[in-house]
């Protein structure tokens, strides 16, 4: 008997499309899974198969749309579970499983902070959290932080969510030189690399990044990734007289060599989950210092297996990196500590074997 499974995805700026993309390569079509994608077409991840065309909206109007197209695709193709990637994705799927009676699960990748979103559209929204949790019958989030969070939301049915952390996998086997990347990048000679992979917008705080900079002698920053905010960093980066330091690369659907050239790879965020492009690094052996928000002490332990620094300073920021930079062998510490983290604790195996059994059990319990 073959369970079929139906992914359904909002619009994603790369992270969450990545990670359903790995779980439809490890589980499509073994050990008696089907598993086929619906969302918006313009995703920026190269997908393992076609997927069904479904815009869930970002905003506050279209949802009853979203809700009948995914219930009509429900029903038409047999699904039997039905796993749904963020809070708005979790409502429609959730309501359109409840409409054709199979099972719906919720990934909660990201949950509504002031600093982010606003206070006013906090207080608005944020009911939304446990109705997404009273929606569906298994909830999993990717950091013990989110967990706690949706529990507060909604304590009634809070056995219904489970932590399961995202793991990344294993690097590409072929990486080119470092050595290579860096001239192609113009860092050479002593000149130190740091990277960051990020969207250019609030959450990622880049603007406290650049402000480190400044502070650092030496020292040239590569941003990958684009957004809202980016005309607007660079004109604080020319009015620091940074331009010269900074390269921004935009959106790149993979970044393991860049990363892989890095000596720190760095994240300015106000808040993270267990950031995936943080695991990228780790496993690509380069050290990282982050803001400690969300689950990223779940990542690192501060001092031990990278750098933890207060969000929101810039100075703090500095110092954690050039004592990161300043002492290689505390960075090889730093790596050899979060690589073993990452195989006890964020185990791609694991989690994907995790989310067989739950599809499987989902499938027989029908």
């Amino acid at each position: 008997m073959t369970t079929k499974v139906l992914q359904v995805l909002g619009y994603s700026t790369g992270g969450i499309a990545r990670h359903v993309a790995d779980i439809v390569r490890a589980l499509d079509q073994s050990h008696g899974l089907a598993i086929d994608i619906a969302g918006p077409e313009d995703l920026p991840v190269e997908l393992p198969k076609p997927l069904y065309p479904v815009t869930v909206p970002d905003g506050l109007s279209g949802h009853g749309r979203a809700v009948r197209s995914l219930a009509r695709l429900i029903g038409a193709s047999g699904y039997d579970v039905v796993h749904a990637h963020g809070l708005r994705a979790g409502i429609d799927a959730g309501l359109a499983g409840r409409k054709a009676e199979v099972m719906s699960i919720a990934s909660v990748h990201n949950v509504l902070v002031p600093e982010i979103a606003g206070r006013a559209r906090v207080i608005l929204l944020g009911p939304t959290e446990g109705l997404v949790v009273r929606l569906n019958r298994r909830v999993l989030a990717p950091s013990e932080d989110i967990a706690k969070r949706l529990q507060q939301r909604a304590s009634s049915v809070a056995g219904r969510i489970e932590v399961l952390h995202l793991g990344v996998g294993q690097p590409p086997g072929a990486l080119r030189d470092p050595a290579e990347v860096r001239r192609e990048l113009g860092v050479v000679g002593s000149t130190r690399l740091i990277v960051t992979v990020a969207r250019l917008a609030p959450q990622k705080a880049l603007h406290i990044m650049i402000k480190a900079l400044s502070s650092l002698e030496d020292t040239v920053l590569v941003v990958v990734g684009d957004g809202p905010l980016e005309q607007e960093l660079r004109a604080q980066a020319d009015a620091d007289r940074l331009s010269d330091r900074i390269l921004w690369l935009g959106a790149l659907p993979a970044a393991w060599d860049i990363v892989a050239a890095a000596d720190v790879f760095v994240l300015s965020s106000h808040w993270e989950a267990c950031s995936l492009a943080a695991q990228e690094a780790m496993a690509l052996g380069v050290p990282v210092v982050a803001t400690g928000v969300g689950g990223m002490p779940e990542l690192i332990t501060d001092g031990v297996s990278g750098r933890l620094v207060p969000p929101a300073e810039p100075v703090a920021l500095a110092r954690a990196l050039k004592d990161t930079l300043d002492d290689p062998s505390r960075a090889r510490a730093y790596v050899q500590a979060a690589r073993l983290n990452l195989r006890h604790n964020f185990s791609t195996q694991q989690m994907i074997g995790r989310l067989r059994d739950i599809y499987l059990a989902a499938g027989r319990g029908r």
